[in-house]
């Protein structure tokens, strides 16, 4: 018996364990790994494994407190339907293919709706013509603030600048 069947199935957002095997060649994002434990039992574990970087299949998380030993199977989950744009590449039988592309177009309708054709999106990056950097975000982010009397820190990341600055851009333009 396997343990930690539970815990990972929540932890990958799985209904089941993958049946895939892996190759030991092609890269992927999220595995499932079965690895002998210490005290001779077995648990599954999160795997990754990027063929330019690895040697040999990474575990990311275990979930339990026993260390283990070894790596006895790798499960690989697949990436459903992303990055597929064009259904007849892969390999399906014909009525498999008619469902993948009602999905893909489900999926689409999804992505689109509540969109706004209205809304025009700045092409800036930072979203305001005049700033150009991350350390000119800031400080505009911090006389906003000021301004606004608004209480917090300031972003560091430029991910996170960039999502502040949207956040205000948004509000401006409600306002106007």
């Amino acid at each position: 018996m396997i343990v930690y069947e539970k815990e990972i199935l929540e932890y990958l957002g799985l209904p089941s364990i993958p049946k895939k095997i892996h190759d030991g060649v092609t890269s992927f994002e999220r595995g499932v790994a079965v690895v002998n434990l210490y005290s001779g039992k077995q648990a599954y574990a999160v795997a990754t494994f990027n063929a330019e970087k690895d040697d040999s299949v990474r575990i990311k998380k275990t979930f339990g407190l026993e260390p283990f030993v070894s790596i006895s199977q790798v499960y690989v989950v697949p990436n459903y339907m992303t990055q597929v744009e064009d259904i007849d590449t892969l390999d399906l039988d014909e009525e498999s293919k008619k469902r993948a592309q009602q999905i893909l177009n489900e999926v689409n309708d999804i992505v689109n709706e509540g969109v706004d054709d209205g809304v025009v999106m700045p092409e800036h990056e930072y979203y305001f013509d005049f700033i150009n950097n991350d350390s000119e975000a800031r400080a505009f982010i911090e006389a906003h603030n000021k301004k606004n009397k608004i209480r917090g820190r300031i972003p560091m990341t430029h991910e996170g600048l960039l999502m502040r600055l949207s956040v205000i851009y948004s509000d401006t333009n409600k306002q106007v």
